[in-house]
């Protein structure tokens, strides 16, 4: 390909990568999960990669005149340094999306919980909820075991199954 049909087509493929990375990770953000978007997100940015690089290529004089303006390296800087922190300083555990902190705190606790516990919480004995697992071809090995431990001992998700546990009473 000649220079001119790149030019032609790097930014449209910049712009057009762009608002694929924008769009999927918004709604990545607000855990929105429709078809495929955290598999378009994360393998399509390798598109964005090469796309930005290819318009820096065709466009290395402009570019390079930024590193000469203190706002555009105060900005570059100020971007480099949270991506560095980024990688650096440890995620507090995530609670969910906004606004829905609370439930995805009780999920947790419902899920760690021992059998017997759950078991109170959800109006059932501690048979009848080994019974009603077992029923669904799930092996339980302890009464001390979480329906996350289950789940993940019988290849299950656990809120799937913590969701029919609820519903099974």
């Amino acid at each position: 390909m000649d220079m001119t049909t790149l030019r032609r087509w790097a930014t449209p493929m910049t712009i057009g990568a762009f608002l694929l990375m924008s769009v999927t990770g918004i709604l990545m953000f607000f855990h929105i999960e429709l078809g495929l978007i955290k598999v378009a997100h994360e393998w399509l940015s390798w598109l964005m990669v090469l796309a930005v690089g290819l318009h820096i290529t065709l466009n290395w004089k402009m570019f390079s005149r930024y590193f000469s303006q203190k706002p555009a390296v105060a900005v570059i800087g100020l971007f480099t340094v949270v991506m560095v922190a980024s990688m650096l300083v440890p995620a507090e555990e995530r609670r969910g999306p906004p606004g829905r902190g609370g439930a995805m705190a009780a999920t947790q606790v419902l899920m760690n919980a021992p059998l017997d516990k759950l078991a109170g919480v959800t109006g059932n004995t501690l048979e009848g909820l080994q019974a009603s697992l077992q029923q669904q071809g799930l092996t339980v090995e302890a009464t001390t075991a979480s329906l996350g431990d289950i789940a993940r001992q019988n290849g299950q998700n656990p809120v799937e199954l913590l969701n029919k546990v609820i519903a099974a009473k």
